[in-house]
């Protein structure tokens, strides 16, 4: 896009940040659940069409859709599983944030 790739560019960082957010608050909801959570890994895609940053006026110029894969390392049910992820889905500021945005968010959840 026109860079040197010697930097994180602004969109990764925000993908980062949704991983980073969905970190925090997961473990937060946990310990209210006491959920049984050893760890949490994210992997977070971001699809998006270029041709809205280079000006297409009818093209947006953020993501169209943003894919959520965490793998959740645990003693816990498939089903206590799904309850952590909606709760944090739906307490995390960035992710209700891409929500409001009209950004397509998959996000799923599964046992380590």
């Amino acid at each position: 896009m026109g860079g040197t790739d010697d930097g994180q560019d602004p969109l990764s960082n925000l993908l980062a940040s949704l991983a980073g957010c969905e970190n925090v608050i997961a473990n937060m909801v946990a310990k209210e659940m006491e959920f049984d959570l050893k760890s949490i890994e994210f992997d977070v895609n971001g699809e998006l069409d270029p041709r809205g940053l280079m000006g297409q006026a009818d093209v947006r110029p953020y993501f169209e859709k943003v894919s959520v894969h965490a793998k959740v390392t645990t003693s816990e049910s498939q089903d206590r599983i799904d309850e952590l992820k909606e709760k944090t889905d739906a307490r995390c500021p960035v992710y209700t944030t891409l929500k409001a945005a009209g950004v397509e968010l998959e996000a799923n959840w599964t046992k380590a």
